[in-house]
């Protein structure tokens, strides 16, 4: 078991929890460990690296199946580069896509609030200006996924 670490010093040196070792192991993302005789996990030190590898992909914006099955289709011995490219591409996309719709809907509010502030000077103070009935076609932020 020489140079083998226990999932709790895997857990340590990537800074992630046992549980998300386990977790990933159950999505594939990395390879089942060696057992002890007592039936303990033990990881080659080239799983910090793998785990490192999915944590990056995995703030980039891909979702940890898609890893999962980009690293399926690297360790059957086939080259999902171009796959990942794409991927990335149509993620890069639908971020374009949020940050116009983000634009727009800042654009919008901005036209309300000069509306209400018109509505406000109008309005004695002890009327109400009724600003909510005002909101006209509101588009509200949709947060949506990038599809892989």
């Amino acid at each position: 078991m020489s140079g083998q670490l226990t999932i709790g010093r895997v857990a340590d040196q990537a800074s992630v929890s046992v549980d998300t070792i386990r977790y990933y192991e159950r999505l594939g993302l990395l390879p089942k460990p060696a057992r002890t005789p007592a039936g303990y996990r033990t990881y080659s030190p080239a799983v910090i690296n793998r785990l490192a590898l999915v944590r990056n992909a995995q703030r980039f914006g891909f979702p940890l199946r898609a890893i999962a099955g980009f690293l399926h289709v690297r360790e059957s011995g086939g080259k999902p580069c171009r796959d990942v490219r794409a991927a990335a591409a149509r993620m890069l996309e639908a971020v374009d896509r949020q940050i116009a719709d983000l634009v727009a809907t800042r654009r919008q509010m901005r036209a309300t609030l000069r509306s209400w502030d018109a509505a406000l000077a109008r309005t004695p103070a002890d009327r109400p200006a009724h600003l909510l009935e005002r909101i006209s076609g509101a588009q509200p932020f949709r947060s949506h996924r990038a599809p892989i």
